[in-house]
């Protein structure tokens, strides 16, 4: 039986990552997208837009590609942020972050993973309680010499399947335990836009809250102070701070 060569369009909508190939009995091979197969006959797309037609008496075996990466199918996950967050209230930091998580898709719309970030805090002073153990008061510098490392656990949900532009949600609760110790909570919300079978881009804006201690220098007789190795001393201060942050990343 001859192979029937019909011109089809190629449109953006063609999904590549569903290749065969058709191994005929004559040693000829037919790579391209099946379209339509039954006891009879198989029908096969090139990527040039030729439609060819083959009996299954004609037909070897076919031979089906293994996709190399599909965000329907795919069950590991892989997400790295960068971005800038900005604080409010008082005392407040700012801070540029780089975040990855890391995990198993449930569902084509459902991710859990975990992951450590980096939030490289900038103090605004202006914010702070200010010094008491100076003539002249000062400005308290709360002098975050490390980043504050949180390492949390996140899930995400994604209103459609991640193989399609699609919004997305996402929680993420841990805690810092190097440089400084609190906890960390942060929700986001954001959009995933399909590149193609090796990864994606997001961008999200999002809430973050860190529980963190620093040093209120005072004077020696103020109730609680404790003494430091420098001489002066100081109260150990608690506080919330809180940060909108906007960042973009990759997911793989």
């Amino acid at each position: 039986m001859m192979a029937v060569a019909i011109v089809l369009p190629i449109t953006a909508g063609d999904d590549a990552s569903k290749k065969s190939t058709i191994h005929l009995r004559n040693g000829q091979t037919i790579e391209g997208t099946i379209t339509s197969r039954n006891e009879q006959q198989v029908e096969i797309v090139t990527t040039d837009g030729m439609k060819y037609t083959y009996s299954m008496n004609e037909v070897n075996y076919i031979e089906h590609q293994a996709r190399k990466k599909n965000y329907d199918t795919a069950k590991f996950r892989g997400f790295i942020d960068l971005g800038y967050s900005l604080g409010v209230g008082e005392p407040r930091n700012d801070f540029w972050l780089i975040e990855t998580s890391f995990g198993y898709a449930f569902t084509p719309k459902t991710y859990l993973g975990a992951g450590i970030g980096i939030h490289n805090f900038k103090p605004i002073l202006s914010t702070y309680p200010k010094r008491t153990d100076k003539a002249q008061p000062e400005d308290n510098d709360p002098n975050w010499r490390y980043p504050f490392i949180p390492i949390y656990a996140e899930g995400r949900y994604s209103f459609k399947n991640e193989s399609q532009n699609t919004p997305w949600v996402s929680l993420k609760v841990g805690a810092t335990f190097i440089n400084h110790k609190g906890f960390y909570t942060s929700p986001s919300i954001g959009y995933h836009f399909k590149s193609n079978q090796f990864f994606s881009f997001n961008v999200g804006v999002g809430y973050a809250l860190h529980t963190a201690h620093y040093k209120l220098w005072c004077t020696g007789d103020t109730p609680g102070a404790i003494p430091d190795k420098s001489g002066s001393s100081y109260l150990d201060k608690s506080a919330l701070f809180h940060n909108f942050f906007l960042k973009a990343g990759v997911e793989f």
